[in-house]
């Protein structure tokens, strides 16, 4: 028969895990973004990707106040990470910067992190309700986002 405790912080283990792998995919959004938001000249677009912006830090300030609460710590990107992030940004936007190019670029990623969002809530399968509440809202806003890029296309 297994130890409770055990149970329990293989829970806690999920939570933690959970929480900080949302809180990277939402960092590597707004790490993103502004890249995007310098490059394009459509300001229709420029104040979507700002809205879209001002959604995943409202959702990521959430996520890491909670887990602050819980006594743990975040797990920023690492610069390895955000420097890849930051050149494939540019060197795509590079060959195509009209709208169309930015928007599918946009989708791309966003898709990724709703793929990633989704294996890693199937994966701590034990974590909260809190903490999928919190999974779930990154993988609908990663669908909205998509949603209304699909125009810009």
């Amino acid at each position: 028969m297994e130890h409770p405790m055990n149970k329990r912080s293989f829970t806690i283990m999920d939570n933690e895990n959970l929480l900080n792998s949302i809180y990277q995919n939402i960092a590597m959004v707004l790490e993103t973004i502004p890249k995007i938001r310098k490059i394009t000249t459509d300001c229709d677009f420029k104040a979507l990707i700002i809205s879209q912006e001002e959604e995943y830090q409202n959702l990521s300030d959430s996520v890491k106040d909670t887990i602050t609460s819980n006594g743990d710590s975040t797990e920023e990107l690492n610069d390895l990470l955000k420097t890849y992030s930051e050149w494939m940004t540019k060197l795509k936007a590079m060959s195509d910067k009209n709208v169309s190019h930015l928007s599918e670029m946009c989708i791309q990623g966003y898709t990724m992190g709703m793929i990633k969002a989704i294996q890693k809530n199937h994966l701590y399968c034990d974590a909260s309700k809190e903490a999928k509440h919190f999974g779930d809202k990154l993988i609908s806003l990663h669908e909205k986002s998509i949603q209304d890029l699909k125009k810009y296309l």
